[in-house]
């Protein structure tokens, strides 16, 4: 829940240095090393890319580098590799996995090239609508 209201508040413009975004920050940070959740790690990495925090990002892309889903043109995430996770859930988690990569400093080509990956693979996931299996 303090990722989600941090992240909101951040993407409202709050300042980093604003006390409750600090606290937020705080909090988040002390337990990034227990975090074993792979939609709770793309969530805070989008969390940490919005406070402009690179070091925590970079630790938390790492984490996320390791237990992505890759082929040569693809690439997402998913809560675990059973057959019956949602596709719904790897849809959200893939796309705050994008969300963070954008929302960087400085976009790179390389960033440009890892996003596209995503974008690729989210796409193919939209329905005959353009919208997506009952994501939030």
């Amino acid at each position: 829940m303090t990722a989600y209201i941090t992240a909101s508040l951040l993407e409202l413009e709050t300042p980093v240095t604003d006390p409750v975004v600090t606290k937020g920050l705080s909090c988040l940070k002390s337990v990034i090393e227990d975090v074993k959740n792979t939609y709770t790690t793309a969530l805070l990495a989008y969390t940490f890319s919005l406070a402009k925090d690179t070091d925590t990002q970079q630790q938390l892309f790492k984490k996320l580098e390791d237990v992505a889903i890759s082929d040569r043109s693809h690439l997402h995430w998913s809560q675990s590799e059973s057959a019956g996770d949602s596709d719904s859930l790897a849809v959200e988690i893939s796309s705050y996995v994008l969300l963070a990569v954008l929302t960087t400093d400085s976009v790179t080509t390389a960033d440009l090239g890892f996003a596209n990956r995503i974008v690729s693979w989210l796409v193919k996931q939209q329905n005959a609508y353009g919208g997506f299996s009952s994501t939030q």
